[in-house]
């Protein structure tokens, strides 16, 4: 509101409250006395709001004034600020950037992320969030990118953090513009082809990335969130399909069935993501998008049900269970993490097991995990994304 008041007001050319009260005494036949006498206001400080000579505003004088015009508050205030002392401006402007802020953006969490510092100023803080979304006012993180993605749904997230992370992926995929055409049936002719990289510890990931790259599909990898189940994303944007894959729960096995799962997202949900322009997997939706139906195929494209529950029965045999995911093209740990989740849901706790199995991801995700909290800059980030994807 108070940001509203201050672009009328600078663009405000009528007449002044000392010419409105002028006419009013006038058409009234109050002298200026008689009004001071009335209104309990003394000559100093009503000749301090009218010739704005005052360092502050007396609100509650102001709005003695206003009454006695018959003006509306808000178009009382754009009447006073225009012309008052620019000191006086900027500090309503800094009570504004605060509260945006405040309102906005989960300072905390920001902190524990490494994306601002505990005691940022308020000029810091400003400066740092334009640098991160590469915008050139606070307030456009509200405006602009709501209408440039929340628009078709009317909606945006009461989780600060989440609309964050939104906000921040939907920016990647604008700057990292991918040129290539999306065609479903490329997708259909390379997902056979994805399985076997899941052998390929240190470079399976990026390879698949960007041969989805090289067909339309923009892969992102970001870090989970705290206070989140968010493992991955669909968006659309451009008519183009773009995923972010995260690191919730640091496991080798659950990055590639993200993957899988988001794909499985793309084959078969793009035209109710068309009319959302994202989908978050591991948060409740609301346009009813069945997460099982996922599920199901990233569980089955890695590991049949068919194959699992004949390796199952020889789970504690290293030997047997490298062999068996040698001949399905698979790495190891895709069997256990498979197994795990069978007996998770017969009630059965096996997620310590087998941890000797699972590769350490920080390694695996050096050079995709780019896209971290404390980094400078979205634009070149993503430029650096671009070069990483393009072969």
């Amino acid at each position: 509101m108070i940001n509203d008041i201050l672009n009328k007001s600078f663009q405000y050319n009528g007449p002044s409250l000392e010419d409105l009260f002028k006419e009013k005494l006038d058409n009234s036949g109050l002298t200026k006395t008689q009004f001071e006498k009335l209104s309990g206001m003394e000559r100093r400080s009503l000749d301090a709001i009218l010739d704005k000579t005052s360092k502050q505003t007396d609100i509650i004088k102001l709005l003695k004034l206003t009454e006695f015009l018959e003006l509306d508050f808000n178009e009382a205030l754009i009447v006073h600020f225009k012309d008052r002392p620019v000191e006086e401006i900027k500090e309503l402007q800094s009570s504004m950037d605060i509260t945006f802020i405040n309102k906005f953006f989960d300072l905390k969490t920001l902190t524990s992320l490494g994306f601002i510092s505990k005691n940022d100023s308020l000029e810091v803080l400003k400066e740092r969030i334009c640098k991160f979304f590469d915008i050139y006012s606070i307030y456009e993180y509200d405006r602009e990118l709501n209408e440039a993605f929340y628009s078709r749904t009317k909606k945006s997230f009461s989780d600060k953090m989440k609309d964050f992370w939104i906000k921040s992926s939907y920016k990647y995929f604008e700057l990292i513009d991918n040129p290539n055409e999306y065609k479903r049936q490329n997708l259909i002719d390379l997902i056979p082809k994805i399985k076997p990289y899941t052998q390929n510890v240190e470079t399976g990931l990026l390879t698949v990335f960007q041969a989805l790259y090289n067909i339309g599909i923009t892969i992102v990898f970001q870090p989970s969130l705290p206070k989140t189940q968010i493992r991955g994303a669909t968006f659309l944007i451009k008519d183009k399909p773009c995923i972010v894959i995260t690191d919730f729960n640091k496991n080798y096995s659950t990055i590639w069935f993200a993957l899988i799962h988001e794909l499985h997202h793309v084959l078969f949900d793009l035209e109710t993501i068309k009319k959302t322009n994202y989908h978050l997997s591991g948060e409740p939706d609301l346009f009813l998008i069945q997460e099982d139906k996922a599920n199901e195929f990233a569980s089955e494209y890695l590991l049949s049900s068919e194959k699992m529950r004949y390796i199952e029965k020889m789970i504690h045999n290293k030997f047997m269970v490298e062999k068996f995911a040698k001949e399905c093209q698979i790495h190891p740990c895709i069997i256990y993490s498979q197994y795990q989740w069978r007996q998770s849901e017969k009630g059965n706790d096996y997620w310590g097991a087998f941890k000797e199995h699972f590769p350490n991801i920080k390694s695996i995700t050096k050079k995709l995990n780019v896209s971290n909290w404390d980094i400078d800059s979205i634009r070149e980030t993503a430029l650096k994304i671009k070069e990483l994807l393009t072969v």
